[in-house]
């Protein structure tokens, strides 16, 4: 017989999948993801390490944390992830050089009275430097400062002649506290420029790097593949500049190099201000970018556009030695040398926060496009948006600057990663109560409904039962959530769109669960899996992680022990004769109270009560769950005030409608047979007359009806 061919295949016509597209803001639109190598080259811009990491920078790198997983880990990338630290910058040898300062200052200091001297100058000072600040954020700061320090200082001249001298000392201790900032300024002013050892400007930025670090570890933050400092590529930065100078791009003027944006904008092949060519000119912004240890030095430029490559040091600066003098790198050059050191002449993605666009991207583009005489250094330029504080920017002088490591003391790593995923990365996300509130609901439920399947399996063990409609119609709505899912991330990695897709998805699944008599649990493990994987890929933990590695044995012991004391409650129930059906009963209600309420809680156990008599049991959380129970009981005496506080009102408007007994009236009874003209007795029913003191008495008892009389009308008036 003649061989039966192969039977012919091809993909329908007209479908095709979803692919991968991000948003660059180097062309202001969604762009196809096209890698130009096997890995995915990817430069972050990196912090700047001068003070502790605040809640802007948990927007950016938690969002490109998230960004980076689902490149890597969902779409299958390698990636190779390179930030930058700043660890030379104006910000930080000006701070660093004010607390060095404060700190020899205070060594030196011998008279507290000459502490009070030098924090009068140095306000003096600093109402000087607040009368000629036009930024009206940084004024009021500058404004709330010297606040801060006058009111301390008052304080001080107050108990000077009244206080022991114990007490006088401490109040000039907390002086010396609150006034360092000012008197800083002041100090620096006058011996700033004597600070010369390198050592000084590098012991800050390497303990702020530290606490970064430790913030995006609590953050659960992926490390950087390569992490580079400016400290440590100086050289590397000095043949930098001298090529661009040799491309013709940049100049040598007083020390300094400065980069030639004319020059470089007329050149056919390049264009100055990519990412934000309205911003051109923008001398705000430009002088922002050079710093403000480097104000004052526009004579040396051909063009105030111009900006610093290299920057000659001034007395009390660190140096470092190159061709055009002692010296240090300007902001923008550190990035484009270091990421050129590990990435080459070009890199597909570029990250940093919006607020870097311009000019410190601006800048970078320039630069390097310079270096290279190219026009493609960076292939895709991710910004992710600005963070609001309850609807405003967020600023020390609103009062509303977060720290990272304030924002977790009141809410979780994975709360706050869920607020930035049910956002677009791109766009602005306020941080408030509602937003972080809306997070907190989210991982609820999907803990809630882990915790639920493992509940299943352990009372049902893993089965399938024979699908009926309602499975058909469970398993339709788990594959559109998966497809949704993926189109969402293909759509500029839409975090916001797929986890409503799994929300939706985890409704009908707990729907499912609730009205169906024989759950099919391998469906149920699955929609659980799969959601657990993406959860976990997004870098949020669910459920309560506590019992594993090493822990769990401990987890085992706390939870005999309290199985030990269970049992000898029950065999001291057992032995006790006086108690009879009844009381035995409410003993042993009791201690299951105990047992869900009290024993278990402060172990991450959490029992609940089923329909079926059963009982679920969820590991958990301890401490969350511990302050659920808190909440619960709060909420409880509220409602148990609010009840007493409803029936004491009822029972006062009760009483307003009873009839209260006109005063004459009330003795006008049987026990007595006569009376004066105001209705008191004198008689009684046996005629016989009433004594003074029993009159007297009677007296009293009617002005007090009296009193209850006159305040019932007016009850009744009003």
């Amino acid at each position: 017989m003649p061989k039966r061919p192969d039977p012919k295949w091809s993909p329908p016509a007209g479908v095709e999948s979803p692919r991968l597209h991000l948003y660059n803001s180097l062309t202001r639109q969604k762009e196809l993801f096209v890698p130009q190598g096997k890995v995915v080259t990817w430069y972050s811009c990196g912090p700047t390490v001068y003070d502790d990491s605040h809640m802007g920078h948990a927007r950016s790198y938690v969002s490109f944390d998230i960004l980076r997983r689902i490149i890597q880990d969902y779409f299958g990338y390698p990636v190779n992830y390179v930030m930058n630290v700043t660890d030379i910058d104006d910000k930080i040898i000006k701070r660093a050089r004010t607390r060095y300062l404060v700190k020899e200052y205070e060594k030196a200091l011998t008279s507290m009275e000459q502490l009070y001297e030098d924090v009068a100058a140095a306000m003096e000072h600093h109402n000087a430097v607040i009368a000629t600040t036009t930024d009206p954020d940084k004024r009021k700061m500058l404004m709330d400062e010297v606040l801060k320090v006058r009111v301390k200082y008052v304080a001080v001249d107050c108990v000077k002649n009244n206080k022991s001298p114990e007490e006088v000392s401490e109040k000039q201790k907390e002086l010396l506290v609150i006034s360092s900032s000012v008197l800083g300024e002041w100090l620096d002013r006058q011996k700033g420029k004597d600070v010369t050892d390198n050592s000084i400007f590098s012991d800050l930025p390497r303990h702020y790097e530290e606490e970064f670090n430790k913030d995006m570890e609590a953050l659960n933050v992926l490390p950087a593949d390569t992490v580079t400092r400016v400290s440590e590529y100086v050289p590397q930065i000095v043949d930098y500049v001298k090529k661009i100078i040799d491309n013709g791009y940049a100049y040598e003027s007083g020390g300094s190099v400065y980069f030639d944006v004319g020059k470089f904008d007329s050149d056919p092949n390049h264009y100055y201000a990519k990412l934000v060519p309205e911003a051109y000119g923008n001398q705000e912004a430009l002088e922002e970018g050079e710093g403000a240890l480097s104000t004052g030095n526009t004579q040396e430029k051909r063009s105030p556009n111009d900006f610093a490559l290299w920057k000659a040091s001034k007395p009390g600066e660190p140096a470092w030695p190159s061709s055009w003098g002692q010296g240090r790198p300007g902001w923008h050059i550190e990035c484009s040398a270091m990421a050129s050191a590990i990435l080459g002449e070009s890199m597909d993605i570029h990250s940093g926060g919006v607020d870097l666009k311009f000019p410190h991207h601006d800048n970078e583009l320039a630069q390097s496009e310079a270096y290279y005489n190219n026009d493609y250094w960076v292939r895709y330029f991710l910004h992710t948006g600005h963070l609001h504080i309850d609807g405003c920017k967020m600023s020390k002088s609103l009062k509303n600057f977060i720290t990272i490591k304030k924002a977790l003391e009141e809410t979780s790593a994975s709360h706050l990663r869920i607020a930035f995923l049910l956002h677009s990365w791109k766009d602005t996300l306020d941080y408030s109560s509602n937003t972080m509130e809306g997070a907190r609901q989210f991982h609820k439920m999907i803990s809630e409904f882990n915790l639920n399947v493992q509940d299943l399996l352990r009372r049902t063990g893993c089965t399938s039962e024979v699908w009926m409609p309602a499975e058909v119609r469970l398993l339709e709505v788990y594959d559109n959530a998966r497809t949704g899912v993926h189109k969402a991330l293909c759509d500029n990695i839409d975090t916001r769109t797929a986890l409503d897709h799994i929300r939706d998805m985890i409704t009908e699944a707990n729907k499912y669960m609730n009205n169906t008599a024989k759950v099919n649990s391998q469906l149920m493990v699955n929609i659980n899996s799969y959601v657990s994987k993406m959860m976990t890929m997004f870098g949020v933990s669910v459920g309560d992680q506590s019992a594993s590695g090493n822990q769990g044995s401990d987890k085992l012991i706390e939870v005999a022990e309290v199985l030990g004391k269970v049992r000898e409650q029950l065999r001291q129930y057992s032995r006790d004769q006086s108690l009879d059906v009844a009381s035995l009963q409410r003993q042993l209600l009791g201690l299951c109270d105990s047992i869900r309420d009290e024993l278990l809680p402060p172990l991450g156990v959490r029992l609940e009560d089923r329909d079926d008599g059963a009982t679920c049991i969820k590991l958990v959380n301890a401490a969350e769950l511990m302050q659920e129970i808190k909440a619960k009981k709060e909420q409880e005496i509220a409602r148990k005030q609010e009840k007493e506080k409803k029936k004491a009102e009822q029972a006062a408007k009760q009483a307003s409608k009873e009839v209260v007994k006109d005063p004459v009236d009330m003795f006008q009874t049987p026990e007595y047979s006569q009376w004066d003209a105001n209705g008191i007795p004198t008689h009684d029913k046996d005629g016989n007359e009433i004594t003074k003191s029993q009159t007297k008495k009677l007296t009293k008892q009617m002005e007090a009806q009296k009193k209850k009389y006159e305040k019932w009308l007016a009850q009744q008036q009003s």
